[in-house]
């Protein structure tokens, strides 16, 4: 087909086999999905982020050059009147390198290591991320209030001491609910975004990397509305 469009257009065909060939070789970091929740004493993220490197990166990989990565979260509270407010921001630092002896792919994150033996299988665990502690739960969910005591005097003949009871009664007080559905929800905005760390590669590589798109890799921010 390719032939034949070759012999009939010739310029149509060669700009169409050259966009089929950049789509396949599209690179970048997309985030697919995240999740956040909240856990026993933290607020936890789980994400899901691809990763395909540029020719240049996994030739520059292959040949011994780690890539150091970025990983920067951030949850804000959106205030109408105001600049968002921020709450919280949590950063991740992972380190994928290739050892020719042993024919492995290293992934570092936060000083914990991994092995792989295809770079396939190295680039998807780089773009995971399962219960990561992004924040403490006491930033988003306030202690609930205490009932107070009011010091009443038992009037009964003969009684002279003081009797600690709750101000609301047991026939006023409200039943027992589900704490997270009594409390009243916040929305908030949650960011995730990934990036190569440029600064961490070799001094000699730093020049050209800055200013080549093949070494640009940037998620660039993905936000999305959470209520908590």
């Amino acid at each position: 087909m390719i032939a034949r469009l070759l012999g009939r257009a010739p310029a149509f065909a060669v700009a169409l086999f050259l966009l089929l060939s950049m789509a396949a070789r599209a690179d970048g970091i997309e985030v697919k999905s995240t999740e956040l929740e909240l856990a026993e004493d933290a607020l936890v993220l789980n994400a899901e982020l691809e990763v395909s490197l540029s020719p240049a990166l996994e030739d520059a990989l292959n040949k011994g050059v780690p890539l150091n990565f970025v990983v920067d979260f951030e949850l804000k509270k959106p205030r109408w009147y105001w600049l968002d407010e921020t709450i919280a921001t949590a950063q991740r630092h992972l380190r994928l390198s290739y050892h020719a002896l042993t024919r492995q792919y290293q992934l570092n994150v936060n000083g914990q290591h991994q092995n792989f033996s295809s770079l396939a299988d190295a680039r998807q665990e780089l773009g995971r991320s399962r219960e990561w502690h992004v924040a403490e739960k006491s930033l988003v969910v306030e202690k609930p209030a205490t009932a107070s005591k009011a010091a009443v005097v038992d009037k009964t003949p003969g009684a002279d001491k003081l009797l600690a009871v709750d101000k609301i009664s047991s026939a006023e007080k409200p039943p027992v609910t589900d704490k997270v559905s009594a409390r009243k929800r916040i929305t908030y905005v949650a960011g995730l975004r990934m990036k190569l760390d440029l600064t961490q590669l070799p001094k000699p590589l730093q020049v050209n990397a800055l200013t080549s798109k093949d070494w640009n890799l940037d998620s660039e921010w993905h936000h999305w509305n959470v209520s908590l």
